[in-house]
């Protein structure tokens, strides 16, 4: 027989004669720890347990996404953009022919004769009025006049605005009364182009689709959790992505009926900064962290002992080692989360857990 064979047999031999111990408590000296190769790993507070992964579907939240579409009709003359360029706010996409948008020029610029005479008008009858030369009623009548016109150059400069005219070239058109066709459609947002709807030499209808783009900082996790995994899903709670290293996820939805074909439930979460991580359309498999009132508690894999009856851990006590009962939670890489009567600040044995089974056999254990 080997000396450490001889020791242990000698070991447990030892700790069968301790009768004074319950069955549930193992004495182990530290000479006999360093001897047997046991080695310890503190005992961590589990907040969320990992759950098994779960397909999710990448999509873009609606508040996200915008429709460009061209204000006036006309032709597309020129496409500056494509599928997959990102664009800033202002940066202009597409130019368009449009004869209508000469007609909405023109008007503009009547509307500025009309509203200046009328102004004209409006002085002088209000000067006239004041040295009582003409009648309150032709005042009042002028008055009028002048606060149509008004209103009418109003409408005709909104209406050049929704034309995607800015304010420097509607300005200008009044300083220089020189009409134009060409219409620049802007992008209304910073984006990333999604979708191209239109061809150059394309004639177009007003409000014409032309891209679809939408921001791609945030996107959704459209995650089909089993109904019956449902316990421990929270708002908040933090979602595993595969590109562990970018970006985060929680969960912000909770759905509230369940799918009748699948018997899964629509978990969303949003996920931030995830660069090429994430993709619209993409389908992946993720983890969620389940939350709940029980104490959990994340040790080594290695740590617990599994016998027929239950599962257990040896938590280091002055006198040696406490056999303590837990149940498995879940997996998190290497750790195991259970659940029993542990304390944040123990140690549980990592390593020569078959010689302290033993010792635990002998005092009254059965496998």
């Amino acid at each position: 027989m080997s000396l450490s064979r001889a020791f242990l047999a000698s070991f447990v031999a030892l700790s069968v004669m301790s009768a004074p111990f319950a069955s549930h408590e193992v004495p182990i000296s530290e000479a006999q720890m360093k001897y047997l190769g046991i080695n310890l790993a503190p005992v961590e507070p589990a907040t969320w347990v990992a759950t098994d992964r779960l397909a999710a579907q990448v999509t873009i939240p609606p508040r996200q996404e915008r429709v460009v579409s061209t204000p006036a009709e006309g032709l597309v003359i020129e496409l500056r953009a494509g599928v997959g360029d990102e664009v800033t706010q202002g940066d202009v996409l597409a130019l368009i022919e449009s004869p209508s948008l000469v007609a909405l020029q023109r008007e503009f610029l009547q509307a500025i004769t009309k509203q200046k005479l009328a102004a004209a008008e409006f002085k002088r009858d209000a000067q006239l009025f004041q040295e009582g030369i003409i009648a309150e009623r032709r005042y009042l009548a002028t008055r009028s006049g002048f606060q149509e016109a008004e209103a009418t150059l109003d409408e005709r400069r909104q209406a050049l605005a929704l034309s995607n005219m800015n304010e420097a070239a509607i300005d200008q058109l009044a300083r220089t009364r020189r009409l134009t066709s060409e219409l620049e459609v802007k992008a209304p947002i910073d984006g990333v182009i999604l979708e191209g709807m239109v061809v150059v030499g394309q004639r177009l209808d007003r409000s014409a689709p032309l891209y679809r783009l939408a921001q791609l900082e945030t996107l959704w996790l459209h995650i089909r959790v089993p109904l019956g995994r449902l316990a421990g899903v929270v708002l908040e709670a933090p979602v595993e992505l595969p590109c562990k290293d970018r970006g985060s996820a929680q969960v912000t939805l909770i759905g509230r009926n369940v799918d009748p074909d699948s018997q899964t439930v629509l978990v969303r979460a949003e996920a931030h900064d995830v660069g090429a991580c994430l993709r619209p359309g993409q389908f992946l498999q993720v983890r969620l962290k389940l939350s709940g009132n029980e104490r959990r508690f994340r040790i080594p894999a290695s740590a617990v002992v599994r016998t027929r009856e239950m599962s257990l851990v040896f938590v280091r006590a002055p006198f040696g080692f406490f056999a303590t009962p837990v149940d498995i939670a879940g997996q998190d890489n290497g750790f195991a989360i259970v659940t029993g009567e542990l304390e944040a600040d123990a140690s549980v044995a990592v390593s020569g857990l078959a010689a302290i089974k033993g010792a635990w056999m002998g005092l009254g254990g059965s496998e």
